[in-house]
């Protein structure tokens, strides 16, 4: 009967484990991409020309294009708001995630602890009884 009962408790567990480490995934990929937006160069077509763009973290640069009349193509590009709103969508995944994994790691944790006291219950229970047959 227990053995079944800790089955069933720690697939559930496990299932709350798995969609937590999803969900962290799905942010980490999230944050890989707003990385990406923001540390890569990129290029911008007007017309017929194609206009090299510096990353949005590092347009500093006196060479840069956002310092040069094409400053408004390259920024309307990534524009700050868009970054800024895939930063935002990934942080409720990393918290549902990691909230999801710790608590089907303390499931299993608890399970498992309280079916060792269990089982050592029972043990002790066996070792009374044993003593009391025996003279």
């Amino acid at each position: 009967m227990q053995w079944t009962a800790r089955q069933e408790f720690d697939r559930w567990a496990g299932l709350q484990q798995s969609w937590g480490a999803g969900l962290m995934a799905v942010s980490a990929a999230l944050f890989l991409w707003l990385g990406y937006l923001l540390l890569v160069p990129f290029s911008v077509y007007d017309y017929h020309d194609e206009i090299a763009c510096d990353a949005p973290l590092f347009p500093d640069r006196a060479d840069s294009a956002y310092s040069t009349s094409t400053h408004k193509l390259c920024a309307a590009e990534r524009d700050w708001p868009e970054l800024l709103g895939v930063g935002f969508l990934a942080v409720p995944p990393a918290v549902a995630g990691a909230a999801l994994f710790t608590g089907g790691s303390a499931r299993k944790r608890a399970s498992a602890h309280v079916f060792r006291i269990l089982e050592m219950q029972e043990s002790e229970e066996r070792a009374r009884k044993k003593a009391r047959i025996e003279p």
